[in-house]
C-alpha cells in the first residue's frame, strides 16, 4: 500500500466469544480468517490487534459493537469491554458501541455509556436489534424512546453507523435492513451524522446511492462489499467519494486480510483524490468534525 495514504478501517468487529449465544458461535467461528487460538489472543490483548494494524499499514480502526441478547447474545457487558479495550490505544483503536435503540431509557444509558466508558461513536444494528429505523413516527408506531434516543446522539455530536442490507445469523430479520428507512431519520435530524454501513448489500445498492446523494448527513460504508466489485455496485463511486469511508467488516465471512481489501480498493480505476478520500480523508472528518 502507498505510505500516501494514512488508512482508517472504519469497520472491525472485536467480540469475545463467550457473549455470542451457542446458536451464534459455530457460525462465528466457522469463518474466522484465522486460527480460534490466534482469535481468542487477539480478543485477550488488545495489543496483538494493534501489532495487525501496523503489518496492515492500518493507522486507525473503529471497533463497532452493540446490544442484543435476542440474535447475537450481546448483553450491556460489550460495552464496558470494548471501552476498556481500546484504553489504552486512543489514537489506534476507537469504540463505537449502543445500547438497544428501542428500549424506553435507551438515550438515557447511552448519556451515561458515553461518560462513564468513553464511547466515540454509535453503532446501531435493526438487523439484529429489530426495529425499523423511522418507528419513532406516529404512522409507523409512535416509539418515542427511539425518537429521544436519536435526539440524544445528535445533542452529543457522535457519529451514528446503521447496519443496512442482510445477515446471515439466525434470528436476523433483513426487512429492517432496507435504507430506505433512513430517510424519515435523516429529514428529522438533519445535523445527525449517519454512516449507511454496507450500502444496503446486496438487496438495497440503488436505494442506499440515492439516499446519500439526497441528505448531507449521510455518508456510505462500503465494508462488506468485495472491493473488487465496487465499481459493478456503486458506478459513480467517484463522485460520492467524500461522502464514502473505507471498512473491511473483518473478521467476517470473506474477509481474509484488511490489506488484502485495500489492495483491491486501490486497483480501482478511480483517481488518487477519490482513493485518498475513500481511504483516509472523509473518516476523519466524520471523527472530528
Amino acid at each position: 500500500m502507498s505510505s500516501d495514504f494514512h488508512a482508517i478501517d472504519f469497520h472491525v468487529h472485536i467480540t469475545p466469544l463467550s457473549m455470542l449465544r451457542p446458536k451464534i458461535l459455530p457460525i462465528y467461528t466457522s469463518s474466522l480468517p484465522l486460527s480460534l487460538d490466534q482469535y481468542k489472543k487477539i480478543v485477550e490483548e488488545p495489543s496483538k490487534f494493534v501489532n495487525i494494524l501496523d503489518e496492515m499499514q492500518i493507522d486507525k480502526a473503529v471497533l463497532v459493537t452493540y446490544v442484543s441478547p435476542n440474535v447475537m447474545g450481546f448483553s450491556e457487558e460489550i460495552i464496558p469491554f470494548i471501552s476498556k479495550y481500546c484504553r489504552d490505544y486512543p489514537d489506534r483503536i476507537i469504540p463505537f458501541s449502543s445500547p438497544e435503540p428501542i428500549h424506553e431509557n435507551s438515550a438515557e444509558k447511552l448519556e451515561r455509556m458515553v461518560s462513564k466508558y468513553e464511547i466515540k461513536g454509535v453503532k446501531i444494528h435493526p438487523v439484529h436489534q429489530l426495529f425499523y429505523l423511522n418507528e419513532y413516527r406516529e404512522e409507523e408506531g409512535g416509539l418515542k424512546a427511539l425518537e429521544r434516543f436519536y435526539a440524544k446522539v445528535e445533542d452529543l455530536r457522535m457519529p451514528m453507523m446503521v447496519h443496512t442490507g442482510t445477515s446471515s445469523f439466525p434470528g436476523a430479520r433483513i426487512k429492517y435492513g432496507d435504507p430506505m428507512y433512513l430517510d424519515d431519520v435523516a429529514v428529522d435530524f438533519p445535523k445527525l451524522k449517519i454512516v449507511m454501513c454496507h450500502g444496503g448489500r446486496p438487496i438495497w445498492m440503488n436505494e442506499a446511492f440515492y439516499i446519500l446523494r439526497r441528505h448531507k448527513n449521510v455518508y456510505l460504508d462500503i465494508s462488506g462489499i468485495p472491493p473488487k466489485n465496487l465499481l459493478k455496485y456503486f458506478p459513480r463511486l467517484e463522485e460520492i467519494a467524500d461522502k464514502s469511508v473505507f471498512g473491511s467488516d473483518w473478521p467476517s465471512p470473506g474477509v481474509k486480510s484488511i490489506k488484502k481489501n485495500i489492495s483491491e480498493l486501490l486497483k480501482l480505476p478511480l483517481s488518487y483524490e477519490a482513493k485518498k478520500k475513500i481511504l483516509e480523508e472523509t473518516a476523519l472528518k466524520i471523527l472530528t468534525s
